[in-house]
């Protein structure tokens, strides 16, 4: 335990910092689903299995040294809204599981044998605060720090599956509509600079295409615009050819091989925030609550990317 001043409170001590090992997380994590028998029967130390680290990341969408990591910042940031002085260990873990495997209700409460209203009680307020470190993990760099690339970013929109919102005069909402997905969902615009992702702008009805998300004023687009700068995305941005390179057939072939693995490493990003069954699965819960899970999904997959779990080179193989 250490003690800390919380600037956040203009001086005032704050509790001693609950600090946790990746061991430690680990095996509170196990400890949530699992029976001691059943987590010591793997070879070797129980601590450092792979097949133990397999199964908490099964259950809470990351690594132990990754949640290790996420907890001390928690504690530790200076953004108001993200920080957690007291609060049960536990309750955490519970929320990332609820992130990572979206159980219903009833199935929460026989698992962790506490009552429907304590567990949305606290998952929500954890996962708020995950999400308020938005503020320091995901932010757009300044023209100075991109340096002499024009090409800086790929940018896609990503889709949920969300139950129809009704529409005020029709029987059906098209606006909600994805094409992607053939049903009702919700949308959120992404854009990944090297293995970061540094722009976010969401939820949108999942109707319209990646072009009029690109394009909303005070977007994506003004922001690229600003700065003389262009980001790669696929066909459903072609028009703003001044601020978003799409495929095409005056290409060198080298550049359609940077582009190509642009949108690869983007999808990469995509499938593992799919990797959470909030967001690839139907999400049951109203949108406000919709956006507090994607966010704070994308802050966890932030803390992965920087601790161990990079996204490929953009440049390996391609021959200039």
């Amino acid at each position: 335990m250490n003690k800390c001043v919380d600037p956040i409170d203009e001086g005032r001590a704050c509790p001693p910092l609950d600090l946790r090992t990746p061991s430690a997380v680990l095996k509170a994590g196990l400890d949530l689903v699992y029976t001691e028998k059943k987590t010591h029967k793997v070879k070797g130390d129980p601590l450092t299995s792979h097949t133990n680290i397999q199964r908490f990341k099964d259950h809470c969408g990351a690594n132990p040294a990754v949640v290790s990591q996420i907890w001390e910042d928690l504690q530790t940031t200076t953004v108001p809204e993200a920080r957690i002085k007291v609060l049960d260990f536990s309750y955490f873990l519970e929320a990332l599981n609820f992130l990572c495997r979206c159980h219903r209700e009833s199935e929460r409460e026989a698992q962790f044998d506490k009552s429907p209203k304590t567990l949305r009680k606290w998952s929500r307020c954890c996962l708020m605060k995950a999400q308020a470190l938005k503020a320091k993990k995901i932010a757009f760099p300044t023209a100075e720090e991109f340096g002499d690339d024009v090409l800086i970013m790929s940018v896609d929109g990503t889709h949920s599956l969300f139950h129809e919102i009704a529409h005020p005069e029709f029987s059906q909402n098209r606006t909600c509509f994805s094409h992607k997905k053939k049903h009702a969902g919700l949308c959120y615009e992404l854009g990944i600079y090297e293995s970061k992702l540094i722009w976010m702008n969401g939820s949108f009805p999942a109707g319209p295409n990646d072009k009029a998300n690109f394009t909303r004023e005070g977007g994506l687009r003004d922001k690229l615009a600003a700065m003389g700068k262009k980001a790669v995305g696929d066909k459903g941005c072609t028009g703003c050819p001044n601020e978003c390179s799409t495929f095409n057939a005056f290409d060198h072939a080298a550049v359609k091989a940077f582009k190509s693995r642009a949108q690869m490493r983007h999808e990469q990003f995509n499938g593992m925030l799919k990797e959470h069954s909030s967001l690839a699965d139907q999400f049951r819960h109203e949108q406000e609550w919709f956006d507090v899970a994607f966010e704070a999904a994308c802050v966890i997959c932030q803390h992965r990317m920087e601790h161990g779990e990079p996204l490929f080179d953009l440049m390996a193989g391609i021959r200039i």
